[in-house]
């Protein structure tokens, strides 16, 4: 690959998990936890982050945590939520895209 284009990534599925259910022991109940945020700085191409700054689903601080820990360049979208289609499909993410080559 040339490159890795990461919309919205969280850094952990038991951290976001936590995050909307501090309540339940999410970290036990997960078998799986997919670390992005401790796997992130072995990927060995240009990672992009884009983020929705807000993002009620994952927090756009997670999607930071994500791209400081890969190096990335990070791509805001002033007012974004998660399912918008500025972040889904709007010009920054299909230009992010598009400048993997």
């Amino acid at each position: 690959p040339l490159g890795l284009v990461l919309r919205s990534p969280f850094a952990s599925l038991a951290a976001v998990g936590s995050h909307h259910y501090p309540w339940l022991p999410v970290k036990m109940l997960l078998r799986d936890k997919y670390p992005v945020l401790d796997r992130v700085s072995s990927v060995d191409v240009p990672i992009t982050v884009i983020l929705g700054t807000k993002d009620s689903v994952v927090p756009a601080a997670q999607s930071r945590e994500v791209a400081t820990a890969g190096h990335a360049r990070l791509i805001e979208i002033s007012g974004a939520d998660h399912n918008d289609e500025a972040l889904c499909s709007g010009p920054q993410v299909i230009d992010a895209v598009l400048s993997v080559r």
